[in-house]
């Protein structure tokens, strides 16, 4: 990861934001600065846990997005990039457990009618067998990377379950532990979705007021005059220097009421401009509005760990090792 950046490579960094399925604790962050802050081209890497998020600041020049989820993806943490801002974003993934969890589910189920036919209970054994795929490919990976994670414990538990021959509990092991990492996948994804919508209220392009040429929002620099018609959403904070309008804010304020907007108001990015055309002073460039502001403290907050949250983290670093030592000792 650089340390220093040249005036000439600044220009070219970009922000990308990745989704990571793969992180589930806050035990896989070092795993992901391990894996990217090394990689060249690569300058800041931050990792959201709550919403499954990682965000690369990089030299798009030096190294892709392509190569960042290639670089994650090796450590079967599942990467994908997130179209940031984009649309479609509000969509919330994973609708469904995966056929992993519905087929143990179902087989469990089954499994609970061994009192009626004892046969049945074997069905158990294949319902925990169903759904150990995806953990046992995650426990490899990190027994590659040599880091002991919830999946390498999970695993154990079955193995314990199965040698007591007690087969539902080992099945019902399996699902709940599936079944609780799809339901944190939902709440992670509508995070995500709530995220996007905050920063897609602000278009990517402006249109300048004097020629009309529609620009980058990222291009528009403080003090250029934009046009706002009828309809559009405000691209980037500033002040009405002609026309005339109602203003929609309710997106940032809540204010149900459209505000009067006339020369020396206030516009602010995301607000909608119902019924008159207004040309616009810009008075802060796009990544600066009141909106990106308010993405950035969502970011953070999500991103803030407590001095409690840091001392669990550090005691699980080394009580997860221990107590597997501590079992073998004692089996």
């Amino acid at each position: 990861m650089a340390d220093s950046t040249s005036p000439a490579a600044a220009a070219r960094l970009e922000k990308s934001y990745f989704d990571v399925l793969g992180i589930c604790c806050p035990s896989e962050v070092p795993l992901v600065e391990k894996l990217l802050e090394p990689l060249a081209g690569v300058h800041k890497v931050t990792v959201v846990v709550p919403s499954r998020t990682v965000i690369v600041l990089h030299d798009a020049a030096a190294i892709s997005q392509a190569q960042i989820v290639r670089a994650l993806n090796g450590a079967r943490l599942e990467a994908s990039v997130r179209a940031y801002g984009g649309a479609g974003q509000s969509k919330v993934s994973n609708k469904w457990p995966s056929p992993y969890v519905l087929v143990c589910g179902v087989l469990l189920v089954v499994s609970l009618f061994e009192h009626f036919w004892r046969p049945l209970r074997w069905f158990a054994v294949a319902g925990a067998a169903a759904g150990l795929p995806p953990i046992v490919l995650r426990s490899v990976a990190a027994l590659r990377r040599r880091t002991m994670d919830v999946n390498i414990l999970m695993l154990i538990a079955v193995a314990g379950a199965i040698t007591l021959k007690d087969y539902p509990e080992a099945g019902f092991i399996v699902f709940l532990f599936t079944i609780a990492e799809w339901l944190e996948t939902r709440a992670c994804g509508k995070a995500t979705a709530g995220m996007s919508s905050l920063m897609s209220m602000a278009p990517q392009n402006a249109v300048l007021a004097e020629t009309g040429q529609v620009v980058a929002t990222q291009d528009v620099k403080i003090n250029t005059v934009i046009a706002v018609k009828a309809g559009e959403v405000v691209p980037i904070d500033g002040v009405v220097v002609d026309g005339r309008s109602e203003v929609d804010e309710s997106t940032l304020t809540g204010e149900s009421f459209p505000v009067s907007k006339q020369a020396d108001s206030q516009v602010w990015a995301g607000t909608l401009n119902i019924d008159g055309y207004i040309a616009v002073r810009t008075t802060a460039m796009a990544d600066n509005s009141a909106v990106a502001k308010m993405a950035r403290l969502v970011e953070e907050a999500q991103n803030s760990r407590s001095s409690t949250q840091r001392l669990i983290d550090t005691c699980a670093k080394y009580y997860t090792p221990a107590v597997d030592i501590y079992r073998e000792r004692i089996a």
